[in-house]
């Protein structure tokens, strides 16, 4: 493990840190503090929701969503978007695209953001991982998406599907959750 003295965590990355939520993954000599989480398994999450037990009196108070298959978007922040989903459990209304990109590749593709591979002007520094009804990632991708280095992304933001209030209205009730799975601190 590496520890960068230049390099200072925000208090949410220390604590994910202690509680071994993240790892860190920072090489040697590092110039930058790395601390990434596994993905979640989503066919295996998908499998043990759909072994549910209930009685057969609670059939009838089951809202019929507890069943939803779930998918796995990831996104890129920069701090002042992590801060505000951190404190707020919703993202902000800041930024004109705002993408969510499905699957293992839709991660990659994230983490080019911190790595430089590709830029945006928000400097991102986190990738979340999004846990979310699969209706719901049908519905936006079909409300609008474009494809971009061999994955496809929705735009949650003003300047593309405008889908941010339905995405947030979701992470209010709960039905879609979310995780930090990489930071880079410089």
């Amino acid at each position: 493990m590496h520890k960068n003295k230049k390099c200072k965590l925000a208090d949410h990355e220390q604590k994910l840190l202690q509680s071994g939520e993240l790892k860190n993954v920072s090489h040697l000599r590092s110039t930058s503090i790395w601390l990434e989480a596994c993905s979640t398994d989503i066919l295996e999450l998908n499998r043990t929701r759909g072994n549910s037990s209930c009685q057969e009196n609670d059939s009838e108070k089951l809202d019929i969503q507890v069943f939803d298959r779930m998918s796995v978007v990831y996104r890129p922040m920069g701090d002042q978007e992590i801060q505000h989903l951190v404190k707020h459990n919703q993202l902000p209304d800041t930024q004109p695209y705002q993408a969510i990109i499905e699957g293992a590749l839709g991660r990659e593709y994230a983490e080019k953001y911190l790595t430089g591979k590709k830029w945006v002007d928000t400097s991102p520094t986190t990738v979340v991982e999004f846990i979310v009804p699969e209706t719901l990632v049908q519905k936006l991708f079909k409300l609008q998406h474009k494809a971009e280095d061999g994955v496809l992304s929705h735009g949650l933001g003003f300047k593309a599907g405008k889908t941010l209030e339905l995405f947030n209205e979701s992470l209010a009730s709960s039905e879609t959750t979310w995780r930090i799975v990489k930071v880079k601190r410089r």
